[in-house]
């Protein structure tokens, strides 16, 4: 009976332990619980006030929705609004849609850039290439070839020379340079694309330039009496070059030094104030002496007749000089 009893009070002693344990561990969990979601909170609290404080004010500004070429004309499509920094807002930018809408782009415009007034053509310039001419200038057309036209490889936007060969009235054809430094706009219909590659040849028969009033007479007159040329220039190099032009003398002038043969080597003269020793120029051996006119022989023959008999003698004798 004692053993029984004493039994009975060791599990009454032993059975609270583990309830006691399991309600610590979960009150541990929930104080950390709490402590990990007010971190969180605070963390977050702290990191939106940094980010108020350092958010940068914006406006909303027109850009170009794809890329687009020039002399093309603004559609609703082609234009997007955007947050743009107000601080870094270029200037002529445009906050509305709408006031560009029809208007013609004077200048190639990327996906993304913003669409400035100073990109766009005024609304009363028109459509098409006539509305990307700047005031005073004008837009002529010259007819070109693989030659003229550098194989093709002449792009709108280029910088070229033209070079005229004419021959005024009673002179000799010339080659000149008459305009320097000229803009292409277009090559044949076609005008500044986002696709164009530099490397790759457009062939045409017309190239339209960008030239003033007086630049146009000068096109003009060389494209009607003479033949002209198109060399493509560095976009970087915008100097003009004065030129005399040149004619056929100047050029075969310029070139007759290579054609012409090497001049002969001068006979070699003996030296008198050297003694002995070898030149190191080879002499030519001399030509035999032409025979004297003492030392001419003549031959004579003598026909003798005798009878039915007929002899032949030959004398020879020296003839001796007057």
């Amino acid at each position: 009976m004692n053993g029984n009893g004493t039994t009975s009070t060791l599990k009454r002693a032993v059975e609270p332990v583990p309830r006691r344990s399991s309600l610590r561990a979960v009150l541990f969990f929930l104080v950390g619980a709490v402590a990990a979601i007010s971190a969180a909170v605070l963390f977050k609290r702290y990191l939106d006030v940094r980010t108020a404080a350092a958010r940068v004010p914006t406006a909303k500004v027109v850009v170009a929705a794809k890329d687009l070429a020039q002399a093309s004309t603004l559609r609703a499509e082609d234009l997007t609004l955007v947050d743009w920094p107000v601080a870094a807002m270029p200037e002529g930018a445009v906050a509305n849609p709408d006031e560009l809408a029809g208007r013609v782009v004077v200048s190639v415009v990327v996906k993304g850039e913003p669409i400035l007034k100073s990109k766009v053509a005024s609304s009363e310039a028109g459509s098409g290439l006539a509305a990307i001419l700047p005031e005073g200038m004008r837009a002529m057309a010259v007819r070109v070839d693989d030659v003229v036209g550098v194989a093709g490889f002449i792009h709108p936007g280029d910088s070229v020379d033209v070079i005229v060969t004419m021959a005024a009235s009673g002179s000799q054809p010339m080659s000149k340079i008459v305009l320097q430094d000229i803009r292409v706009l277009a090559v044949g219909a076609q005008v500044a694309k986002k696709d164009e590659r530099p490397d790759k040849n457009m062939p045409a028969t017309v190239a339209t330039l960008l030239v003033d009033s007086e630049q146009s007479e000068k096109l003009a007159l060389a494209s009607t009496n003479g033949k002209i040329l198109l060399t493509l220039r560095s976009s970087v190099d915008g100097g003009q070059i004065a030129t005399k032009g040149i004619t056929p003398p100047i050029l075969l002038a310029s070139n007759a030094g290579a054609a012409e043969p090497p001049p002969s080597q001068p006979a070699h003269k003996p030296d008198p104030t050297r003694k002995g020793g070898r030149s190191g120029v080879r002499r030519q051996p001399a030509p035999p002496p032409p025979p004297s006119a003492a030392g001419a022989e003549t031959k004579r023959e003598v026909e003798i007749l005798r009878g039915d008999l007929f002899e032949k003698r030959n004398f020879d004798e020296k003839r001796a000089n007057p």
